[in-house]
């Protein structure tokens, strides 16, 4: 196997982890927004999901964990940040051999690993977005 189909299978494979990033943004914003739209006019809030628009997948998680109430999902997501380190962080360099080269069998242990983080990446993201539907109708229409 070349290195550059490699490399390219690998990106595409984690792609899916950026949506999840941004769904975990959107999701904080939006219950950010129904926050301000609550006590608008009775507290200060200046909280925006702009303050979160560069933090990191465990950072997004625990702020999901703070405004959100699915403990379940929240484990999920841990787990699929421990994975997706290891992938993203980890997961190359462990597949060369002392000399730089690709190592075939290695390879083929992280492919296996990575076909299984793009269709997580969507079943959490999809998972996110229903975990706020359950409070849009009221970011939207009110009471």
């Amino acid at each position: 196997m070349k290195a550059h189909d490699f490399y390219l299978r690998v990106a595409h494979a984690l792609s899916g982890c950026q949506l999840v990033e941004q769904e975990l943004k959107l999701y904080t914003s939006e219950a950010l927004e129904l926050v301000q739209k609550c006590v608008a006019g009775r507290l200060p809030f200046t909280m925006t999901g702009d303050d979160f628009e560069n933090a990191p997948l465990g950072r997004l998680i625990d702020t999901f964990n703070k405004l959100s109430n699915n403990p379940t999902l929240v484990a999920e997501l841990r787990k699929f940040k421990t994975e997706r380190d290891f992938l993203s962080h980890k997961g190359i360099a462990h597949c060369l051999d002392p000399e730089g080269e690709l190592d075939d069998v290695s390879v083929a242990q992280f492919e296996a690993r990575l076909a299984k983080v793009k269709p997580e990446a969507e079943r959490l993201r999809l998972a996110i977005h229903e975990e706020a539907n359950k409070f849009r109708g009221h970011l939207w229409f009110g009471e």
